[in-house]
C-alpha cells in the first residue's frame, strides 16, 4: 500500500502536515494534557510544556470519513471566529496547525458564550471521536 493510499480523502497536498489538537492547560500554559489528530487520521494523546511535547502515546486510527467531517469542522470554526482567547486558571483549547497557518483558540470551560461556542462544539465533536475510537 503506497502512502497515499493512507491519506483521507479529504487530504491534500497543501493540507499535508496538518495537526489538530485539543484539551486542557493551566493558565500559563505551562501543563498542557491533549491530543493530537494527524492527516492520517492517527490520534495520539501528549502531555506538554509550552511547546515542548514530554510524552506521546498513538491511541489508534479514526475512520477516514470522520476525520473528514472534522477537519471541515476545524476549518469552519477558525475561518469563522479569527481569534479568541479568555483567560481562566484551567482552559480549554483547540488548535489547527498546518506548514501555511497556526490558529488556537483557548477559552475558560465554565463558561459557554456566543464567541467560544463554534470551538467548544469542535472540542465536543473531537471528544466524542476519540471516546469512540478508545471503546
Amino acid at each position: 500500500m503506497s502512502a497515499c493510499q493512507s491519506l483521507p480523502p479529504c487530504m491534500t497536498p497543501a493540507l499535508q502536515g496538518t495537526l489538530l489538537r485539543w484539551g486542557e492547560q493551566d493558565s500559563n500554559g505551562v501543563s498542557i494534557r491533549g491530543y493530537e489528530l494527524t492527516t492520517r487520521a492517527e490520534l495520539f494523546s501528549y502531555t506538554a510544556t509550552g511547546d515542548s511535547i514530554l510524552h506521546r502515546t498513538r491511541l489508534g486510527r479514526l475512520d477516514a470519513r470522520l476525520y473528514c467531517r472534522l477537519l471541515a469542522q476545524a476549518h469552519h470554526a477558525f475561518l469563522t471566529t479569527h481569534a479568541f482567547h479568555v483567560p481562566a486558571p484551567l482552559q480549554r483549547f483547540v488548535e489547527y496547525r498546518s506548514p501555511s497557518a497556526f490558529m488556537r483558540a483557548v477559552w475558560n470551560p465554565l463558561y459557554r458564550t456566543h464567541g467560544n461556542e463554534l470551538f467548544w462544539r469542535l472540542y465536543d465533536s473531537l471528544e466524542h471521536a476519540r471516546s469512540r475510537l478508545l471503546q
